[in-house]
């Protein structure tokens, strides 16, 4: 679980922090317009703030306490990102199904570990 944490700890801060500085360095924001932009910065703020979480929990990972709140946060973030993209998905707002591929994948696995801790 751990590791887990860390690694998505850290794939959180460095997609967030992309986002929250400049989008346009992913390929999908490429010609997006400002209103895309200013919502691809608030989630790279959402994603750096899950990362500072999971990385002050990896810190102190001795502290228990820490890893139920964690998890459920996490959770709960991965599963809303998925959905808010899979409902773009059938608004026909986003052709790309990818992200929310990733994100149920970190929703699952986040499950995983809630349950069986």
């Amino acid at each position: 679980m751990k590791i887990f944490i860390l690694v998505t700890g850290i794939l959180e801060l460095l997609v967030g922090s992309i986002l929250l500085i400049n989008p346009k360095l992913i390929q999908a924001y490429k010609s997006a317009s400002n209103s895309l932009i200013t919502s691809a910065r608030m989630y790279g703020a959402a994603a750096v703030s899950i990362a500072v979480f999971a990385l002050l929990v990896v810190l102190d990972f001795d502290n228990t306490v820490l890893h139920k709140p964690f998890l459920i946060v996490f959770g709960v973030f991965h599963f809303l990102v998925s959905l808010s993209v899979v409902i773009s998905f059938y608004s026909k707002q986003t052709r790309d199904l990818k992200i929310a591929f990733l994100h149920s994948l970190f929703f699952i696995l986040t499950l995983y570990f809630l349950i069986s801790y």
